[in-house]
């Protein structure tokens, strides 16, 4: 029997995650399409060797992202929507579609750090100045993880001036719009983008905050938003999942007088085909 790759026993992380991976990259990578059975509880158990528990445990993590959905009695499924969504880049000025049609973001979010602070040195030179123009070094920081419904997906960091520290309130609903809320709290519209983006692998920081094991490939964007003065607004570094989220980049927008909402990336259906690659664990169906 052609199998999924094998778990190693001695890696630090729990046989769990590493089925979870295992077979959420074969649905990536077009082994197992939207509707497809996955393998049987027994036999993912009997191929790697694990308990029950152990493979029910990466069965219920995939359904919790949802990637698969389980049948009584049936199996587990993959879900219509398991691929990647895709995330356009236009030429401005919305960073990780800020908006969307109710006025809330594409994505969700959670918090997990926010507050004025001493900022890395590279971020202060461009948002650390106090009301007297000069580089004081602090500025409001904003880390958050981000997702796409219930999959994680992106890992951001904003520096902005001390002075956008007032919107936090408004950031607080999972769904909440960063630029919105700096345009409707602090007056302040972000006019043009500058980003870069580079591949990298997941850190010992980022990979448990992705849902990745260390060493993953990943994709980083670094971004500096600016307002109407050409001012810098914002500094941000979104480390992203494109197994998850595939970046791509549209230049038709005119960035002149085009609102926020217009400019907004978009997050087209995903496919439903791919192209299939040799298989390992034969693909059975419903």
């Amino acid at each position: 029997m052609q199998t999924l790759e094998a778990v190693d026993r001695n890696a630090g992380g729990p046989m769990w995650f590493q089925i979870m991976r295992a077979i959420e990259r074969g649905i990536a990578e077009g082994e197992w399409r939207a509707g497809d059975r996955l393998p049987s509880e027994s036999d993912l158990r009997a191929h790697f060797a694990v308990s029950r528990t152990t493979v029910r445990e990466a069965l219920a993590h995939l359904e919790t992202a949802g990637l698969v959905h389980r049948q009584q009695g049936k199996g587990a499924f993959v879900a219509q929507n398991a691929g990647p969504s895709s995330w356009t880049l236009p030429s401005a000025p919305s960073l990780l579609g800020e908006h969307s049609e109710d006025g809330r973001s594409a994505l969700t979010s959670v918090i997990l750090r926010s507050g004025v602070e001493v900022l890395p040195s590279w971020a202060a030179a461009v948002v650390g100045r106090g009301e007297d123009g000069e580089v004081d070094g602090y500025g409001f920081v904003l880390e958050r993880v981000r997702a796409i419904g219930s999959r994680t997906a992106v890992h951001v960091v904003n520096y902005m001036p001390r002075r956008f520290a007032g919107i936090l309130p408004d950031l607080r609903h999972p769904r909440a719009s960063l630029y919105s809320a700096m345009t409707r709290v602090a007056g302040a519209r972000i006019a043009r983008m500058h980003r870069t983006i580079e591949a990298t692998t997941a850190d010992r920081t980022l990979a448990p905050l992705l849902e990745l094991e260390v060493g993953h490939p990943i994709v980083v964007v670094e971004a500096v938003a600016y307002g109407d003065d050409g001012v810098p607004l914002d500094v941000s570094r979104a480390s992203v999942r494109t197994d998850r989220l595939r970046v791509s980049v549209d230049s038709g927008f005119d960035a002149a007088g085009m609102t926020l909402d217009a400019a907004s990336g978009r997050y087209p259906q995903p496919p439903t085909t791919s192209d299939v690659l040799p298989r390992r664990l034969p693909r059975t169906h419903a």
